[in-house]
């Protein structure tokens, strides 16, 4: 039986100053941020001088320090939170019945006594309410101040001497200049693969992981490919309050038999692998940790070139769970909260190198995606590491190819028939690894990612990623190269 007198005393007490002031305060930085982002929208100057001089100085502090850690503090935080916030609720929630109870136990009471009681019964429901506005605010402000300003910002395709006009609606390229650009990445591609697998050879300790074998390869181990082979492109995001990146289903033959007209041998040395199957071992933790560190490396060797990229560079974090970022067919998270550069570590080898260097991109304010990915293709390629090279050429077709593909599907053929076998089991294996994750869920999170970009000024949504051809084009227009 609950003592009327008790619960009178307990509801009666006011919700102390300091409390309120604690709201208050956080509600005045709610609108500060609020006010931020719109200067931000209106002013470039502002964004600019706040990217420049203030998000810098943050990043590169609180993501020095989150660097210490190898594991990702978000997705922990993520975790935590999801707990704290359905554990408070369910504390909450037993109070608030508790105290009603008391309530059906007193009906005679008076009425001035039944208020109380009623209040009692609300309280500890407001404060489950105060604790989640609490949470959500403190989203907000560092999201606002640790990325959403930066969406605009002056893009680094400028600050870099690009006079890319970005088309919403699409742009029209010209063929020549398409195909010149994909004909040199496809050398490329062959080169850096003709240079891993000779390492590869000449090691004693090489490990050979699968052999494929087809009657209809050719004597270089290549097969030509179908003139009406299509390329099938996805390009997905995120509309959480981190930017994330989407998985980019490479260019390919497409059908059930593409792989068997394949004729490779999945080779692997020192952690690197070529030609990957769904036999091939998953990454290591000694090849993640070296992937990361050189993707460090590759960043600051690029920040020397261009002086808004200068600085040192956080690790890049893999992540634990990676059905999360799977399910909705995401390669990596840049978390404004915590300022770390994470991925999944289950996508196709090539993917890792580009998705850490797209990632940490984000950390020096670059939030476009477009442009996130421009930076990743040239941290790749300009990186001192062969499988890192190998990355951004790949990654760098995988775009260009797909342009090629819708307006010349003949020519794509062609180019795609002269990759080498390896390569093409790598971009088949990567389309085979996302296409166990298509259906509803990542379906919503393209159509949720597509309008928070729209949102954040990326007229063209998820589309945005592709854009990185029209960069890639003009920046081999004026070098006739990636690599410098």
């Amino acid at each position: 039986m609950f003592n009327f007198h008790i619960i009178k005393t307990k509801t009666s007490a006011a919700i102390p100053s300091h409390s309120q002031r604690v709201y208050l305060l956080v509600l005045l930085l709610d609108l500060l941020a609020l006010a931020a982002n719109q200067l931000a929208i209106h002013s470039s100057t502002f964004a600019d001088a706040y990217s420049h001089y203030v998000y810098r100085v943050l990043s590169l502090g609180i993501g020095s320090v989150m660097g210490l850690l190898p594991f990702s503090v978000v997705e922990l935080l993520l975790y935590a939170t999801i707990l704290f916030v359905l554990f408070d609720f369910a504390k909450q929630l037993c109070r608030a019945l508790r105290v009603g109870a008391a309530c059906v136990h007193s009906a005679r009471i008076s009425q001035d006594a039944q208020t109380h009681l009623l209040a009692a019964v609300a309280r500890p429901l407001r404060r489950f309410l105060g604790h989640l506005f609490l949470i959500l605010s403190t989203l907000l402000v560092l999201y606002v101040f640790l990325c959403g300003i930066n969406y605009h910002r002056t893009s680094f395709s400028e600050e870099a001497g690009l006079s890319v006009t970005i088309d919403a609606h699409g742009t029209v390229y010209d063929e020549a200049d398409l195909i010149a650009l994909c004909d040199y990445l496809v050398t490329e591609i062959n080169d850096t693969e003709a240079q891993l697998a000779a390492t590869t050879t000449s090691d004693a300790n090489a490990n050979v992981l699968r052999a494929h074998t087809s009657a209809g390869a050719d004597a270089a181990g290549t097969t030509t490919e179908s003139a009406t082979a299509t390329a099938e492109a996805s390009n997905t995001d995120t509309a959480s309050a981190s930017a994330t990146e989407s998985p980019t289903t490479t260019v390919g033959a497409s059908g059930p038999s593409a792989a068997d007209e394949t004729a490779a041998t999945t080779i692997q040395v020192e952690g690197v692998c070529i030609g990957q199957t769904s036999e091939t071992p998953k990454p290591s933790a000694a090849w993640l940790w070296h992937a990361g560190r050189t993707g460090q490396r590759a960043m600051e060797k690029l920040g020397q070139r261009y002086r808004r990229l200068s600085g040192h560079y956080p690790y890049p974090k893999p992540i634990l769970n990676t059905w999360i970022l799977s399910v909705q067919q995401t390669t990596g998270v840049y978390s404004p909260f915590t300022v770390e550069a994470n991925y999944n570590r289950d996508i196709a080898y090539y993917d890792i190198p580009f998705t850490i260097c797209h990632e940490l991109s984000h950390l020096r304010g670059y939030m476009q995606e477009e442009e996130a990915n421009f930076i990743g293709v040239l941290a790749t390629i300009g990186a001192d590491d062969l499988y890192f090279n190998y990355s951004g050429y790949v990654s760098a077709w995988v775009y260009a190819g797909n342009a090629l593909a819708r307006i010349d599907s003949t020519a794509f053929a062609t180019l795609y028939s002269r990759i080498n076998a390896r390569t093409r089991q790598d971009m088949l294996y990567n389309n085979a690894y996302w296409q166990q994750f298509e259906g509803k869920p990542a379906e919503a999170h393209e159509q949720l990612n597509d309008a928070y970009l729209k949102m954040q000024g990326q007229t063209s949504g998820v589309r945005s990623y592709g854009h990185v051809t029209d960069l890639m084009l003009e920046y081999f227009e004026k070098n006739g190269t990636l690599a410098q």
